[in-house]
C-alpha cells in the first residue's frame, strides 16, 4: 500500500489524445485497495473526474487546481478479489472465440466484483493461454464500458424542453433511428445479389443517409455554440475528441449520401462493399460518439455552465438552426 510520500505520479502532458488513455488508464486500474496516484494534467479533466467518481471504487480530489496545470490524485477505496473457478471458465470462453451474451454477462459481473489487480492477472492468463491481446482487449473493454454505461445512465441529469440539451438528446434519438435502419438495411445490401434484388432497399439507404446528412447543423451547433463555452471553462480535450468524430461523420455521410443517390455510377459489388464498409463504421462510431455526448459531455456541461450560459448557448443555437427532423417543441426560440 501507498502512503503519502509513495504516491505514483504520471505526466501525459503533451502527449495525443489516445497516447494519455493508454498511460492514464491502465494506471487508475493497477491501483490496488488503499492505494494512490497522481496524475499532472495541462488542463482540467473534469470528464474523468466525472468518470472515476461515477464508478464509486475512487476518491478524488484536485492537488492543484489550475491555472497552468492541474494535478488530480486518485484513490481506489473498494476492492474485491476474483474467484478463480469463474475466471477459468472465461478463459475457455475466450479462447473458443463463440463471445455469447452470457459470456458478457458474466465476464460483466467479474468486472464489477474484481480490483485491479485480479483483472490484470485475469489478462496475463489470458495471453499465456494463447488468446491474442486484441481479442482480449476489444471483448473486454466492450464489456467494461457496458459497465460504465449502466452507472452513467443511472446517474444522468435530466432536463427539459427548450434547454439546449434537451434538444441535443431528442435529436440524437432520431438519429439512432436513422442508424438502427440502416443497419436493418446492410444486412439486406450483403444478401443482394444486384441492385434489382436490393430493389425498395436503395429507398430506405437514401432515407438514412439523408437524416444522417441532415444532422449536419446538430454538430454546427454543439461545435459553435456549446462546445465553446466548455473551452471557457477549460475543458478542451474532450471537445477537441468530438470535434475530431465530427469530421470523420462527415466524411462518410458524405460518401454515404453519394453512393445512396449515385447507385448507377458503380458495379453492384462495388456499390455494396462501399455502402457497408462506410455504414457500419457509422452505426457503430456515431452510436457510441451519440452516447458519450449523452452521459458525459452533456452531463458534464450541465454541472459547469451557469444559467447565463445556457442562456447564451440557447441563443446560439436558434441563430444557427435546427434539423429538418427536431422535434418543433425543442425550437422554441429564446427572447
Amino acid at each position: 500500500m501507498n502512503n503519502k510520500d509513495e504516491i505514483k505520479t504520471i505526466d501525459p502532458r503533451g502527449l495525443e489524445h489516445h497516447e494519455k488513455e493508454k498511460l492514464i488508464f491502465p494506471s487508475i486500474e493497477d491501483l490496488s485497495k488503499g492505494d494512490s496516484l497522481r496524475i499532472v494534467m495541462e488542463f482540467n479533466p473534469v470528464p474523468l473526474v466525472y468518470l472515476l467518481k461515477t464508478r464509486g471504487e475512487f476518491e478524488v480530489f484536485y492537488e492543484k487546481d489550475g491555472p497552468d496545470e492541474w494535478i488530480l490524485v486518485v484513490k481506489r477505496i473498494a476492492a474485491e478479489e476474483m474467484k478463480k473457478e469463474k475466471l477459468e471458465a472465461l478463459v475457455q470462453k475466450l479462447k473458443s472465440g463463440n463471445i455469447s451474451e452470457e459470456t458478457k454477462a458474466r465476464t460483466k459481473e467479474l468486472f464489477q466484483a474484481a480490483d485491479a489487480k485480479s483483472i490484470g492477472e485475469m489478462e496475463q492468463k489470458l495471453i499465456k493461454q494463447g488468446i491474442p491481446r486484441e481479442t482480449i482487449l476489444g471483448n473486454l473493454c466492450d464489456i467494461h464500458l457496458e459497465i460504465l454505461r449502466d452507472k452513467l445512465v443511472d446517474q444522468k441529469v435530466e432536463v427539459e424542453s427548450p434547454h439546449p440539451v434537451h434538444s441535443f438528446m431528442e435529436e440524437h434519438k432520431v438519429i439512432l433511428e436513422s442508424l438502427s435502419a440502416l443497419k436493418t438495411t446492410l444486412d439486406k445490401l450483403r444478401k443482394a445479389k444486384s441492385f434489382k434484388k436490393f430493389g425498395p432497399g436503395l429507398e430506405k439507404l437514401r432515407d438514412s443517409a439523408h437524416h444522417l446528412v441532415e444532422a449536419e447543423s446538430h454538430h454546427q451547433r454543439e461545435e459553435e455554440s456549446l462546445f465553446t463555452k466548455l473551452e471557457d471553462h477549460d475543458i478542451t480535450e474532450p471537445v477537441a475528441v468530438m470535434k475530431s468524430d465530427h469530421v470523420e461523420f462527415r466524411e462518410r455521410k458524405q460518401a454515404l449520401y453519394q453512393l445512396a443517390y449515385n447507385p448507377k455510377d458503380y458495379d453492384f459489388e462495388s456499390f455494396k462493399t462501399r455502402c457497408v464498409e462506410l455504414g457500419e463504421y457509422l452505426v457503430e462510431e456515431l452510436e457510441s460518439h451519440i452516447f458519450k455526448e449523452d452521459n458525459i459531455i452533456y452531463q458534464v456541461a450541465l454541472q459547469t455552465l451557469s444559467e447565463k450560459e445556457w442562456e447564451v448557448v440557447k441563443r446560439e443555437c436558434d441563430k444557427i438552426g435546427y434539423c429538418c427532423f427536431t422535434p418543433q417543441d425543442q425550437i422554441e426560440k429564446s427572447d
